[in-house]
C-alpha cells in the first residue's frame, strides 16, 4: 500500500525534471541572436594599400534585405559604394574611396530571431590603388602636373650654382688669356726693342772708325 504514493512520486519528480530541461532548450534558441565574430580587416587595422572589398562574419546567418550597411571617408562623407553581397552569417561590401584617411563601415544586421545588432569597422587607409576611387573623386591630369611641378624647384634650384660655376671657369680663362697676350706684348715688344737697338749700334760703328782714322 506505500509503494504507490512513493511511485507517484518519483513520476512527479522525472515529469518535472523533464519540463524543466525542455522548457530550458526552448529558451535558449529564443534569446540567442546574431553576434560579430570577425572582421576582415580587423577593426583598427592600418593599411598601405585601401582593399578593393571588406568583409563582416556573424554568429548566425544574415537576413540579406533587412541588413543596412553605410561607408564613410575620412571627412564623414557617405560614399556611394556597390551593394553588399551575403553568404551565409558574412556580408562583403565592396569598397570606393576618396582621399586616403580612415574609413568606417556601418551597419546593422538583423538575426534570425528578428533581434537588431548595430556595429561598425574602421580602418586606415595610406594609399589608393588606381579604379577604387569614387566618382568624381580620380586625381586629375592637372593635379599630376601639379606634383610634377612642385618637384621641379629641386633640379631648377640646382641651376644657378651649376650657371656660377661655369661663369667663373669662363672669367677664370678669359683672365689667363689676357695675361698670356700681355706676356706676349712685352715680350714681343722687348724682341723688338733689343732687334732696333742692335741695328742703330751696328749703323754708328763705321761712323766712329772714320773719325778716329781722321
Amino acid at each position: 500500500m506505500q509503494r504507490t504514493p512513493m511511485k507517484r512520486a518519483v513520476a512527479l519528480l522525472l515529469a518535472a525534471a523533464g519540463g524543466g530541461a525542455l522548457a530550458l532548450g526552448l529558451a535558449a534558441p529564443a534569446s540567442a541572436h546574431a553576434a560579430l565574430t570577425g572582421t576582415d580587416p580587423e577593426d583598427g587595422a592600418v593599411l598601405p594599400e585601401a582593399p578593393a572589398s571588406v568583409s563582416a562574419t556573424f554568429s548566425e546567418n544574415l537576413d540579406g534585405p533587412s541588413t543596412e550597411i553605410a561607408v564613410t571617408d575620412p571627412a564623414g562623407a557617405v560614399v556611394d559604394v556597390p551593394d553588399p553581397t551575403f553568404d551565409g552569417d558574412t556580408f562583403t561590401q565592396a569598397m570606393l574611396y576618396t582621399e586616403p584617411g580612415t574609413y568606417t563601415v556601418a551597419f546593422r544586421v538583423i538575426s534570425e530571431d528578428g533581434h537588431r545588432v548595430d556595429d561598425k569597422l574602421e580602418f586606415t587607409v595610406e594609399a589608393i590603388p588606381e579604379g577604387l576611387y569614387a566618382t568624381g573623386s580620380e586625381p586629375t591630369a592637372e593635379a599630376s602636373s601639379d606634383a610634377a611641378t612642385s618637384a621641379a624647384p629641386s633640379a631648377a634650384s640646382e641651376s644657378p650654382a651649376t650657371g656660377a660655376a661655369e661663369s667663373e671657369d669662363s672669367n677664370t680663362g678669359a683672365t689667363l688669356a689676357a695675361i698670356l697676350l700681355g706676356l706676349l706684348v712685352v715680350v714681343g715688344g722687348g724682341v723688338i726693342l733689343v732687334k732696333t737697338v742692335g741695328r742703330k749700334q751696328h749703323h754708328d760703328e763705321p761712323k766712329d772708325g772714320a773719325a778716329s782714322g781722321e
